[in-house]
């Protein structure tokens, strides 16, 4: 044999070598860690899509596991992957159940026990927090709920309505006035009044009532329904303040529509019982566009970035949309 066919016979000698033991390591995949390769998830075609100005929504119901005898609820609150909602009658429980944003799908479902008759739902990036039997305060980490104390009001949360701004910050609704409070262990501590009577911020607010939506670091958004001068028509609408109580701007729901608003990292987004969906760019206040749904949108939350969580109380169900 010639030196260069021995050459030769030696690399391919050495690549059939290196590409066995490549397989072999590869066998279980992982990466040679011995934990097999799970099938790569295939992202399913949205349930239907709307237009928005000169964007377009990807709406998915959420299936997998059936609300119908579960769901009973007003709010929403997410935290990471785990949805929050009232369900049952007479006495009022906390539900959650587990997204799989991949796949549109929900599972997992846990009673965490009973609730207070309150609508508010809170949520930050480490507990969800909600009212509990005689007033008290649960928290969830994620693991077990807690009563911490006493349920301080209407809490305005970073991810639907109540909104913690930040890991220990957040603000609260407590009759009329507007309040900042933080939560360490459980326990709320440094409050602040704020704004002690709301109706007096503008002349528009003086009768109206005010209700908690989100809060970001850019403001702290609450919804009313306003009756303007000389116009019979309820006007549903969310109104940003800064963190000292200055208003910042106004969105304007559908004139007649009572439902709900949620704020995502660009967008404030209406929806109402009629199927109508409002969306505004969040920075400017300027309407971006309308748009129609095929079910009826009743309590909006947001999920993360500009994704958010509608439930449909007729058909008891959750849509996740992404923006």
């Amino acid at each position: 044999m010639t030196k260069t066919g021995f050459l030769r016979r030696l690399g391919t000698v050495l690549v059939t070598g290196l590409l066995s033991v490549s397989l072999l390591a590869g066998c279980g995949g992982g990466g040679g860690n011995g934990t097999p390769e799970g099938p790569k998830q295939t992202k399913v075609a949205p349930t239907e899509t709307f237009k928005y100005g000169n964007h377009e929504a990807k709406v998915y119901e959420l299936t997998g596991f059936d609300l119908k005898e579960k769901i009973n609820t007003f709010s929403l609150a997410v935290l990471e992957k785990e949805i929050f909602f009232q369900c049952g009658k007479k006495p009022l429980h906390m539900g959650k159940v587990t997204l799989n944003e991949n796949d549109a799908t929900i599972a997992d479902f846990v009673d965490l026990g009973e609730c207070g008759d309150n609508n508010s739902i809170a949520a930050n990036d480490k507990v969800a927090m909600w009212q509990g039997p005689s007033s008290k305060m649960v928290t969830y980490d994620g693991k077990q709920a807690n009563i911490n104390g006493r349920w301080p009001g209407q809490i305005i949360t970073k991810t639907g309505r109540g909104g913690i701004a930040g890991r220990e910050e957040f603000y609260y609704l407590s009759g009329k006035s507007l309040n900042f409070a933080k939560i360490k262990d459980g326990t709320i501590k440094d409050n602040k009044e704020i704004v002690k009577n709301l109706n007096t911020v503008s002349p528009d607010f003086q009768r109206v009532q005010f209700f908690p939506v989100s809060s970001d670091e850019t403001g702290i958004y609450l919804r009313c329904i306003m009756n303007p001068p000389g116009d019979n028509r309820r006007i549903p609408v969310l109104v940003a303040f800064d963190k000292d109580g200055k208003e910042l701007h106004r969105y304007e729901g559908v004139p007649g529509g009572r439902r709900d608003f949620c704020v995502t990292d660009k967008y404030v987004v209406y929806g109402d019982n009629d199927g109508n969906i409002r969306v505004y760019d969040k920075k400017s206040g300027k309407l971006i566009g309308d748009a129609k749904v095929t079910f009826r949108p009743f309590a909006l939350c947001t999920i993360k970035n500009n994704e958010i969580l509608i439930y449909d109380d007729i058909n008891k169900t959750l849509y996740r949309v992404e923006l």
